[in-house]
């Protein structure tokens, strides 16, 4: 039985490295422009903050208001500026499907729901990214592949201080 020679082993070690690199490019592309295309497809904002609004309009009835707690950058040093988290509370009467026979709980009794959303700039506008889509994997894809807009450094701070 022959051996494999040092060089050989080398170069075997050296295409399984490049294929698994190959693979990840591929994978982490795959997943961005699929991602981007649903996110797409589900609503794009001027701004993270409009986006949050508007999908508060479609998920509760009566919405008496929806207060952004705070948004900005993902990234603590504001390096990717095109990835946010918002963070945002929706007072309104109650959820979707709204039934026109029952007016909801009485005017002292409304709903009061916060959360939180990741959004990402594209080169077309805002789109909501859910958490379980690692959107900050997306974030890198979209920078790589020139797929991120801008982004946005200024953020409103927590509870309106500095």
């Amino acid at each position: 039985m022959q051996q494999k020679s040092p060089l050989r082993k080398l170069l075997i070690f050296l295409v399984l490295i490049l294929a698994v690199i190959a693979g990840f490019i591929t994978i982490v592309t795959l997943h961005t422009i699929s991602s981007l295309n649903w996110a797409r497809s589900q609503g794009v904002f001027d701004t993270p903050q409009q986006g949050v609004i508007s999908n508060a309009y479609r998920g509760y009835c009566g919405v008496e208001s929806v207060e952004i707690e705070q948004a900005s950058t993902n990234s603590f040093d504001g390096s990717n500026p095109h990835v946010w988290y918002v963070i945002y509370r929706v007072i309104a009467r109650s959820r979707i499907p709204c039934d026109p026979e029952d007016a909801g709980p009485d005017p002292f009794h409304k709903i009061s729901e916060g959360g939180g959303n990741f959004w990402l700039d594209t080169k077309d506008g805002w789109v909501r990214m859910p958490e379980g889509l690692f959107p900050q994997v997306i974030g890198f894809g979209m920078k790589i592949l020139g797929l991120a807009g801008p982004g946005d450094s200024y953020h409103v701070p927590r509870n309106g201080g500095d």
